[in-house]
C-alpha cells in the first residue's frame, strides 16, 4: 500500500518535522529546509542587523567543519546551499541529489546548532554587510520599500530594516550573536521541511539521529524583547529628494495579520489590482492604456501580529501626479464597484492557476509548508486552498477592498 504524500511529527527536543514523499517520478533531487521563528523584529533596540549577520556566519564554520568545508561538502556533489533572513524568520535551506540527503541534513544542523562565530570572520561579515547596506543607496527601487515600513512601523522593531545600519554593525559583538542565538534557535522554534523520495520512517530515522540531540534549551541569557503589535500611524505623504533619473512611488497602508481569515481575501485583490500577470488592472491602466510607466505592482506581506499592503511605480518625473491620481481612482472603483460573476470567476481562476504554478516549484512549497506549521502548527493541502479561493463571494471583496483601501488607510511615498 503506498505512503501518504505527508507525514509530519514533533521531535521529543520539540522540533517540528515535515516529510513530503514525492513519489518515483519526481527525480532524484531533495529540498531541505530549517526554518527559525525568529527574524530582524526580535532583536532588542542595541541588536539591530544581528539577526542578519548571525545568517552570514552560519557559513563560516562549525565546532566540526571549516568555513569552507561548510560552504563546500553539497556543491561539491552539484548541490546548492543557501539562506536568507526576514523580520520574522530565517531560513537554511538547500538543494541536493536524493543521495547526499542525509550529508545535508547534517550539515544544516551543523551551522545552526554548533557555530563558532569566530572573531575574524565576525569582522569581515560585519564589512560584507556594510558593503550591501551602501550599494542599496543605488537601488531606489528596492530602497523605497525599506523606507516606507521604517515609517509605517514607526516606534516598532517591524519597522528596522533587514541588514541593520553601519554604526550598530560595527559595534556588534561576538556576546551579542550568541545571546541572540541562544535565545532564539531553540529546536521548539524551529520546522525541518524536506521533499526527498524516502519511505516516512527513513525519514524519521535521519531527523531523530541528526536533529533530535539538540537539546530543547540551550542556555544562556537573552536579551531581545517580546514581540508587540506597532501602533497604527498618523497618515503621511511624504516626498525625499533623490538624484534620480526616475521618480519611484509608493502607496499602501496596513493589511491583516498572518491570524486574520481576511488574509486570503487581501491576498485576492491585491493579485487582482497589480499581481504579476500583465492583465493585472493597474498594469493595463498605467502602462498599456497610458504608456505612463514601465513597471507597477502590487504586494502584500500579513505578519504575525499586523501586515502591510503596497503598490509600487516608477515613472518620469512629470508622470508621477498623473500615475497616482490612477491608482487612487483604482482603489476607489475597487471600494465601489462590486465584481460581476463573470470578473470574479476569471480573478479566481487566475489567482487559483498561480498558485498550483508556484506550488509546483518544491522548494517554495516546502519554505511555505514550514511557515504554515511555525505559525499555524500545520498546513493546508492544495484542494482545501482551492475550496477557500473557490467560496470567495464578490461582497466579501467588497467589503475587504473599502476596510483595507479606505481613504484614511493610503499612505505615500515619493523619491523624485
Amino acid at each position: 500500500m503506498a505512503e501518504e504524500e505527508f507525514d509530519s511529527f514533533t521531535l521529543p527536543n520539540g522540533m517540528r518535522c515535515v516529510h513530503r514523499r514525492p513519489g518515483r517520478l519526481a527525480g532524484q533531487v531533495a529540498h531541505l529546509a530549517l526554518t527559525i521563528g525568529a527574524g530582524t523584529r526580535d532583536e532588542a533596540a542595541a541588536q539591530h542587523g544581528v539577526a542578519h549577520l548571525v545568517e552570514h556566519l552560519l557559513f563560516k564554520g562549525t565546532t566540526r567543519r571549516s568555513a569552507y568545508r561548510v560552504n563546500s561538502l553539497l556543491e561539491n556533489a552539484g548541490g546548492e546551499l543557501n539562506a536568507f533572513t526576514t523580520k520574522e524568520e530565517t531560513v537554511v535551506h538547500a538543494t541536493l541529489l536524493r543521495s547526499e540527503f542525509r550529508k545535508g541534513v547534517d550539515l544544516l544542523s551543523d551551522m545552526v546548532f554548533r557555530s563558532l562565530f569566530d572573531a575574524r570572520e565576525i569582522d569581515k561579515e560585519r564589512e560584507v554587510i556594510i558593503d550591501e547596506i551602501n550599494s542599496y543607496k543605488d537601488s531606489p527601487a528596492e530602497l523605497i520599500f525599506d523606507d516606507f515600513e521604517e515609517l509605517l512601523f514607526a516606534g516598532s522593531p517591524l519597522g528596522r530594516n533587514i541588514l541593520g545600519t553601519p554604526r550598530n554593525l560595527k559595534r556588534a559583538t561576538r556576546q551579542q550573536l550568541v545571546e541572540y542565538v541562544s535565545g532564539h534557535y531553540r529546536p521548539d522554534r524551529i520546522v525541518f521541511s524536506a521533499s526527498v523520495e524516502m519511505p516516512h520512517s527513513r525519514f524519521r530515522e535521519i531527523c531523530e539521529r541528526y536533529l533530535a540531540p539538540f537539546e530543547a534549551t540551550q542556555g544562556g541569557v537573552s536579551t531581545t524583547e517580546e514581540r508587540r503589535a506597532p501602533e497604527r500611524q498618523p497618515q503621511f505623504d511624504v516626498v525625499r529628494h533623490k538624484n534620480t533619473y526616475q521618480t519611484h512611488c509608493l502607496l499602501g497602508g496596513y493589511g491583516y495579520d498572518l491570524h486574520d481569515e481576511r488574509r486570503l481575501r487581501l491576498a485576492f485583490l491585491i493579485n487582482l489590482l497589480g499581481g504579476p500577470a500583465s492583465v493585472s488592472r493597474l498594469n493595463m491602466l498605467l502602462r498599456e492604456k497610458y504608456a505612463l510607466t514601465y513597471n507597477v505592482e502590487a504586494g502584500y506581506v500579513p505578519y504575525s501580529d499586523s501586515g502591510i499592503y503596497t503598490i509600487y511605480l516608477g515613472c518620469e518625473r512629470d508622470k508621477v501626479e498623473r500615475s497616482v491620481e490612477l491608482v487612487r481612482a483604482e482603489l476607489r472603483r475597487l471600494r465601489e464597484t462590486k465584481l460581476t460573476a463573470v470578473q470574479l470567476a476569471r480573478a479566481k481562476r487566475q489567482f487559483l492557476g498561480q498558485w498550483i504554478l508556484s506550488s509546483e516549484n518544491t522548494e517554495n512549497l516546502m519554505l511555505g509548508i514550514a511557515k504554515s506549521v511555525l505559525v499555524y502548527n500545520g498546513f493546508e493541502k492544495s484542494e482545501e486552498v482551492a475550496a477557500k479561493i473557490g467560496a470567495i463571494t464578490a461582497e466579501e471583496l467588497l467589503e475587504t477592498a473599502n476596510d483595507i483601501f479606505a481613504e484614511n488607510n493610503l499612505y505615500t511615498l515619493i523619491y523624485k
